[in-house]
């Protein structure tokens, strides 16, 4: 009977653990980086952003994009995977917030834009 029960947690525990394999790494990092990394740390681990704003509060804003080409198949459709990361930095340059939104562009290869309704790049 206990057996029964173990099945099952395990079963969870293994999935869980599954599905870390599938967290970018610039989200892993940016989760412990959070309240204790700088911009210059960040920009050791991520490289340059593609884009930096700064607040008229002072803080700055960092945009980094990941773009990945998704080849498709017979059942899937070709197009590219956007992620986009925009990162804020108080006025003493300590990574504060950072949100992460992903977006497929099926069938363009080369979009303007990564995320519709956020950061554009200027023409």
């Amino acid at each position: 009977m206990r057996t029964l029960f173990q099945i099952p947690l395990l079963s969870l525990l293994v999935a869980m653990m599954g599905c870390t394999l599938f967290i970018p790494k610039e989200t892993l990092y940016l989760r412990s980086a959070q309240d204790r990394a700088t911009q210059e740390e960040v920009k050791q681990r991520l490289g340059p952003p593609w884009r930096a704003t700064v607040t008229p509060a002072g803080e700055s804003v960092w945009v980094y994009e990941v773009r990945e080409q998704e080849p498709g198949c017979c059942w899937t459709s070709r197009g590219l995977w956007c992620d986009e990361y925009v990162l804020t930095f108080d006025n003493r340059a300590v990574l504060r917030h950072w949100t992460h939104e992903s977006h497929f562009h099926g069938g363009d290869m080369m979009p303007p834009y990564c995320v519709p309704g956020r950061f554009k790049s200027e023409s």
